[in-house]
């Protein structure tokens, strides 16, 4: 997630260069058709042009408005986490045994590490892997999860105990299996107010709701025929933008001569500019539908966790603390 004030127009452009690139290509061919025999004077009529360009405005808004739900439903889910884990600590150390505190908060740290892991696992529609976010999370940013191992994540938190965990099916839920055997085995034994054990068992409850609710965005993609169908149209905008551009202007630069033939190959930036500003809304929606997989744009996992994890075991008085993750040229992961 970019928590700077903004992106810098420059980065922006060259991670959307793509599309300018193109409408580029289309434009100089609209010019070469507009000027050259057998196709001289060819364009299209500006009103089906505008039409068509309100047309994919209003579809690619649509996408924008459910991307940005789906994305603001992934940060409210780990908001709620956040506070689970607070309450989870404080009760875990007011009201249990001191080793049983720290285990049961390990245990929940482990499973907040094993449930960011599972989360940022590659899907196959997610845009993650394309080549203009490779090249960006290469220049500007890395992810821990591309760093460590899911064991090596586990082994401060669960010791010897951890490669058994990660080899598991779901080692998040596993996790919380284990913390639920446990908080029950507390009760049997009398360690734990019946109080107490009904509130640590409403929290484990809460971890459930929430990693299913994290597991539904990661393994439901945005509705592909709305992606498609925003993207063709997009391409096919940019396509036909030239051709309706080229002509107004050679009616603006009059009859011939160098301020017509100059005034004419102004069509060429106009065009790239309208051209790109809808390729780069579609990109942008789509890069930001996945509000897991890692992209400069989504939901900061990594440092949310890791704070958590500081603050937790501060709570333990834990003198070795990992380090925290600032952000990276603006970016938190």
């Amino acid at each position: 997630m970019h928590v700077g004030r903004s992106y810098r127009l420059l980065d922006f452009a060259v991670w959307s260069r793509r599309g300018a690139l193109y409408v580029l290509i289309v434009s100089l061919v609209a010019v070469a058709a507009y000027s050259l025999p057998p196709l001289a004077g060819f364009g299209i009529p500006w009103p089906i042009v505008a039409v068509l360009g309100t047309s994919v405005a209003l579809v690619a808004g649509f996408k924008n408005g459910q991307v940005l739900q789906r994305s603001s439903d992934a940060l409210q889910a780990f908001a709620q986490i956040a506070a689970i884990s607070r309450l989870l600590a404080t009760l875990s150390c007011d009201f249990l045994e001191k080793d049983v505190a720290r285990r049961v908060i390990l245990r929940h740290l482990a499973w907040l590490t094993a449930l960011r892991y599972s989360l940022r696992r590659p899907m196959p529609w997610e845009t993650v892997s394309q080549g203009v976010n490779r090249a960006f999370r290469r220049r500007y940013y890395q992810i821990q999860e591309d760093l460590t191992t899911l064991p090596q994540a586990l082994t401060p938190l669960l010791g010897t105990a951890a490669d058994a965990i990660a080899a598991r099916p779901q080692p998040a839920l596993a996790l919380l299996h284990l913390q639920g055997e446990e908080i029950n085995g507390l009760l049997k034994q009398g360690a734990v107010p019946t109080q107490v054990y009904s509130e640590l068992m409403k929290l484990l409850r809460d971890c459930h709701d929430q990693q299913a609710r994290c597991d539904r965005i990661k393994n439901t993609p945005y509705p592909r025929q709305y992606a498609a169908v925003s993207a063709i149209f997009v391409v096919i905008f940019a396509t036909l933008l030239p051709f309706g551009v080229v002509p107004t202007f050679a009616t603006m630069g009059g009859a011939d001569g160098v301020l017509g033939t100059v005034i004419l190959w102004l069509s060429v930036p106009f065009s790239v500019l309208i051209g790109w500003m809808y390729f780069a809304l579609d990109l942008v929606g789509e890069s930001t539908s996945n509000p897991f997989e890692g992209n400069a744009n989504d939901v900061p996992i990594s440092q949310i966790s890791r704070d958590l994890e500081i603050e937790l075991r501060s709570r333990l008085s834990d003198t070795e603390l990992p380090p925290a993750l600032p952000p990276v040229h603006g970016i938190a992961t």
